[in-house]
């Protein structure tokens, strides 16, 4: 046959110590505890829920504090723990016999067995033993309602091994010795679902529990016993039966998700980023699911293996180290496992992602630290260098797209710096033409920052670079101040008599050139130029009525020209008439000649102004707003000068 199997427990289902006094004083020695675990251990661990009691490692119960039991006995449990964590729960009953009420009890206990006085043996018999119930009856002549009688509960431990059907409790009457007593048990668990988990025995009043119980399906069964008289119906009123499902640890801890979190690299130490819980479907408030967590692993285990902490009560997962850095560990995986008994019993595991999320905790850094180009003068709107930066922070964010800024060196906002598409570029250009011979060289400190601002207690510098910027000399046109000017003459003025002396000035101050004077525009061929000195003067007779003037209004135009290196110039007047010439030439110059109505004849006017100059006031000859308005603009450079008009005699 095959060799028993152990099963660790107690060795009964219920412990009695009988006791031949009321009074128990601390010290006192009411008996041993069968308990084995299946091993070779002779130290066990056990506890009580009366503080009265106390039991030893070897299993020696006893008295912890005086008790006197006023009612004849004193009702407890006992908890032990095996191998393997697993918990036993066994009921406990110190009982003196001698007390008149012990059957009227609040647990109404009888034991099956012999009585023994020794107070330092347990009962144990080969059958297990089972505590009595009895139909309670009235005294005294005092009437009692159906079921008013207090009966204790029956505590079944779940899981129970053994063979079934086993014994929970025997039930009689008080009149079974007299007469024929046939027993019954109705309700929930017995005739009603769940059918025929107890039964009874008719004749001898036995209940049975037909198969292990679960707690976490029944917690707690209520049916009632029945007694009968053979022949003669009811003998006791019914009586109510109360069965609770005592816990054991036979269920562990679980999760119900694995979880996933993000945590910014930034974030400070001791803030929480998640929270986990777990489950256990043991008895609440009981130590079976009494759970405790804790951080199995930590991976990678960088900086340190102890970046985060967990509270083994709550479960909030907190950070404890600094370190985190999304470059270099851009995920945490942490195995949390949960355990009942707290925190040695069974257990349960859960993995928590933890990816870390870009804080800006890296400056844009210039890949160069100087730069040097060289801009010709006169031109705006042109690159002048591309600077590049690098950012260790994510790509395509806030935290990584850079912002340049012009520090010092451009009071007269010459420049100006943008970021290119791809953010990690600045582009500097420049903003107004620049003037070789007011500065030929400008140094200019850009700096590079993010779109946001650094992140708290993140401690970064800001990156800059030098950028010198040399200015080409080019040769420039000679310029009129003013760029135009207005003359008034009568149209006989003879040959050769001056109209205007009108000078250009080169603004090559560096290059001591010579500036020179030519005729550019003279349609009617009215005008002549000094080459050297710019004076203009009649070439031949003027006429107020020839074709070239239009309401009074003759135009000329004079380019100036400096001795410079040979280029090719495009010069145009008020047409986009191209006049290609060797040199630099600069021209605004606008002649007008004006004869107003009074002096339509200019010689009769003479004679006729000589003769009334002693009655008439003179009067200063002047332009018609229509004429002004009408006045022509040659300034290559944009114009808006207020003209200056020379009255000459």
């Amino acid at each position: 046959s095959a060799m028993p199997t152990c099963v660790p427990g107690f060795e009964s289902e219920l412990l009695v110590f009988r006791v031949s006094r009321e009074h128990l004083r601390p010290g006192m020695r009411l008996g041993k505890v069968g308990f084995t675990d299946c091993t070779e251990r002779t130290v066990i661990l056990f506890s009580t829920d009366d503080s009265h009691f106390t039991v030893k490692a070897d299993g020696t119960l006893t008295v912890n504090r005086e008790v006197v039991l006023h009612k004849g006995h004193q009702n407890f449990f006992i908890h032990s723990w095996d191998s393997h964590g697993h918990k036993t729960t066994v009921p406990v009953s110190v009982v003196h016999p001698e007390h008149h009420h012990v059957a009227h009890t609040n647990f109404n206990i009888q034991h099956h067995s012999t009585e023994m006085d020794s107070i330092n043996n347990t009962e144990n018999a080969t059958e297990p033993q089972v505590p009595i119930l009895q139909f309670p009856k009235s005294g005294g002549g005092l009437r009692r309602r159906k079921r008013a009688w207090l009966i204790p509960p029956l505590n079944v431990p779940e899981n129970k091994r053994g063979t079934y059907p086993l014994k929970v409790v025997w039930i009689r009457s008080s009149d079974d010795k007299l007469k024929k007593i046939f027993y019954s048990i109705t309700g929930p668990g017995a005739d009603l679902h769940p059918v025929n988990r107890f039964t009874m025995d008719r004749e001898t009043g036995n209940l049975y529990v037909t198969q292990p119980l679960d707690r976490e399906e029944t917690a707690r069964y209520l049916f009632e016993a029945h007694a009968v008289d053979d022949g003669a119906g009811q003998a006791e009123d019914p009586m109510e039966i109360k069965v609770n499902v005592i816990d054991q640890n036979d269920n562990k801890p679980y999760f119900t998700t694995d979880y996933k979190e993000n945590v910014a690299e930034a974030t400070a130490i001791g803030t929480e980023v998640v929270k986990v819980e777990a489950k256990d479907d043991d008895e609440p408030g009981t130590d079976n699911s009494e759970l405790r967590y804790r951080i199995l692993n930590q991976d990678p285990p960088l900086p340190t293996d102890n970046m985060f902490e967990i509270n083994p009560v709550t479960g909030s997962i907190r950070v404890t180290g600094s370190g985190l850095d999304r470059e270099k560990y851009p995920q945490y995986t942490l195995t949390v496992q949960a355990a009942d008994l707290a925190g040695e019993g069974l257990s349960g595991q859960t993995k928590v992602i933890l990816t870390v999320t870009d804080s800006n905790d890296n400056a844009p850094v210039f890949t160069q630290k100087s730069y040097t180009a060289t801009v010709d003068e006169n031109k705006k709107d042109v690159v002048v260098v591309r600077m590049i930066v690098t950012d260790e922070d994510e790509p395509q964010t806030p935290a990584w797209n850079a912002k340049f800024k012009i520090v010092s060196g451009d009071p007269d906002g010459l420049f100006t710096v943008k970021t290119g598409t791809n953010k990690q570029e600045g582009i500097l250009s420049t903003a107004k033409e620049l003037d070789f011979e007011r500065a030929s060289k400008h140094t200019l400190l850009v700096s590079v920052e993010n779109e946001i601002p650094f992140a708290p207690g993140v401690s970064v510098v800001t990156s800059t670079a030098t950028v010198v910027v040399n200015v080409r000399d080019v040769n420039e046109a000679p310029i009129f101040d003013p760029k135009e000017i207005l003359v008034v003459k009568p149209e006989d003025l003879a040959v050769d008599e001056v109209v205007v002396q009108y000078t250009a000035s080169d603004p090559d101050t560096a290059r001591k050139q010579t500036v020179s004077y030519k005729i550019l525009i003279d349609p009617a061929g009215w005008l002549n130029v000094d080459k050297d000195t710019g004076l203009i003067k009649v070439y031949t007779s003027m006429d107020r009525e020839g074709i070239f003037v239009t309401n009074y209004r003759y135009t000329a135009t004079i380019g100036a020209y400096d001795n410079g290196r040979s280029r090719t110039l495009w010069c145009s007047s008020q047409q986009p008439a191209p006049y290609p010439w060797n040199t630099w030439i600069g021209f605004g110059w606008l002649l007008c000649a004006k004869r107003c109505a009074r002096c339509s004849a200019l010689l009769l006017l003479v004679l006729l102004v000589t003769k009334q100059r002693k009655r008439e006031k003179k009067e200063p000859l002047l332009l018609d707003d229509g004429v002004r308005d009408n006045v022509y603009y040659y300034d290559e450079e944009g114009g808006g000068e207020d003209d200056q008009v020379f009255f000459l005699r």
